[in-house]
């Protein structure tokens, strides 16, 4: 085999097995269908085997192709990661960023920083989800995701980018005002409420409440179940029932009489947030840049409070292991 063949259509394979599809290798590649099978084709033409099997629903590696994955992308990587620094492109984050997270991360972390990141970084092109559904981010093609702790799969680097926080339950004053405020938990069973649905088990989630020592779980009865949470709100404050939702959040919204607490004396424990990223693959420039980038910024408070916490650079010490 010649030099150049070795090389030739490696980087399509390893898109198409990340993507396990061609059409969705494609899009990443900005090429079109036909090309990623023409050039994968070639590639098992060279090496006188199949890597893939075809069927008109479903695309998987074979044995040979899975090994040949395992050794090539890899090599791959590394490949990259020289010519990022061979080109200077190491000290010049460029080129795609794509990251998914949660509505409420994306609000209270990023949404305020993301003008200075993209004018420190101007060569960046960034894309970000906000989504609240659960994703394979290698699977889906994003370079880094921030989830809450429990969501995060065991195989990810994990950084925390904000402490603990809280969830608080709010209604507007025109829903509350015909109604009799609940005075205790149990009470909650008897109003209307917003809520989702665990993308994990399929179930409504809960209320998981919390005051002192004391907690109990609330399951209201037919419940409006609505996913994004700026929607939540926005139903809320429109007199729909009560919400359960970070209490930094919908802060403003209670110092503006908008919303009101309810059973303020209790409230839901929540998960540190986390930017994560695949362990076993090479960051990107621009990945680099984006984590440096959070290192320096300050951590707010995610309990309504409005104070600043300090920054997130000794949580992020050792970022770029793996």
């Amino acid at each position: 085999m010649r030099q150049k063949d070795i090389v030739d259509g490696v980087a399509v394979f390893v898109a198409a097995a990340e993507a396990g599809s061609f059409s969705e290798a494609a899009r990443r590649l900005g090429i079109s269908p036909s090309a990623v099978s023409q050039s994968i084709g070639s590639l098992e033409e060279r090496l006188g085997t199949s890597l893939f099997r075809r069927s008109t629903r479903s695309l998987s590696l074979t044995d040979v192709g899975n090994d040949y994955l395992l050794a090539a992308a890899p090599a791959l990587s590394q490949l990259r990661q020289a010519a990022e620094e061979a080109s200077g492109r190491a000290g010049r984050p460029a080129g795609p960023l794509r990251l998914t997270m949660p509505r409420a991360p994306f609000d209270l972390l990023i949404a305020g920083a993301l003008v200075d990141f993209q004018n420190s970084y101007p060569d960046v092109e960034l894309e970000i989800a906000v989504e609240a559904r659960l994703i394979d981010i290698v699977k889906q093609g994003y370079d880094a995701g921030l989830r809450y702790g429990n969501c995060i799969e065991k195989d990810m680097v994990a950084v925390q980018v904000a402490p603990r926080s809280e969830a608080v339950l709010v209604a507007s004053p025109e829903y509350l005002r015909d109604r009799p405020k609940p005075r205790v938990p149990g009470d909650l069973l008897d109003h209307r409420a917003v809520m989702c649905r665990s993308q994990i088990t399929g179930l409504v989630l809960p209320w998981n409440l919390e005051s002192g020592g004391d907690s109990v779980q609330i399951a209201p009865p037919a419940p409006t179940i609505v996913h994004d949470l700026a929607s939540q709100i926005d139903l809320t404050v429109r007199g729909l029932g009560i919400v359960n939702a970070p209490a930094a959040y919908v802060s403003s919204l209670v110092g503006a009489g908008k919303l009101e607490r309810v059973l303020p004396s209790w409230s839901s424990p929540m998960e540190p947030v986390f930017l994560y990223f695949p362990s076993r693959r090479h960051q990107s420039a621009a990945l680099r840049a984006f984590v440096a980038f959070l290192k320096g910024c300050s951590v707010p408070s995610l309990n309504g409070s409005g104070q600043a916490k300090p920054t997130v650079h000794d949580l992020a010490q050792g970022v770029m292991a793996g």
